[in-house]
């Protein structure tokens, strides 16, 4: 790692150069993994069984997941001196709703309730992983 660092260094490739190809791909994996979670999730809301113990790991691993790819992506924008605003925090607290009811409620309807929260946000979960997907083309 060391050497590396010096080789950039001395070839003319900043640290900063570095630091963002890490991110990149740092980022295209954290992706994948929220791609799989939602692919859960979607699968798990078109009827697939599933015990409630596992949607409630699910929902919150993506949510997780989601959480980790917007603090990347706010650092991607602030290396190149831009700034960003992630529009997704509906989502956000409609999971966390989600999460709230399934843990707290009797006799959990988990589908109901990621229904109801997905249904609810602005926007809707489907656009944000089409942003996510165009992100990860462009990396």
């Amino acid at each position: 790692m060391y050497l590396q660092r010096r080789f950039r260094e001395q070839d003319g490739t900043s640290m900063k150069d570095g630091t963002e190809a890490q991110m990149r791909r740092d980022l295209t994996s954290e992706i994948e993994a929220l791609e799989k979670r939602y692919k859960t999730l979607k699968d798990y809301l078109a009827g697939a069984q599933m015990e409630d113990f596992e949607v409630v790991g699910a929902l919150q691993a993506y949510k997780d997941d989601l959480s980790i790819i917007s603090a990347h992506i706010l650092t991607l924008y602030q290396l190149k001196g831009q700034r960003a605003k992630i529009t997704w925090e509906s989502l956000f607290t409609n999971l966390d709703t989600a999460l709230e009811t399934i843990r707290n409620s009797a006799h959990p309807k988990p589908r109901a309730a990621i229904e109801t929260a997905l249904n609810m946000s602005e926007p809707k979960i489907e656009e944000v992983m089409a942003f996510i997907a165009m992100l990860k083309q462009s990396l």
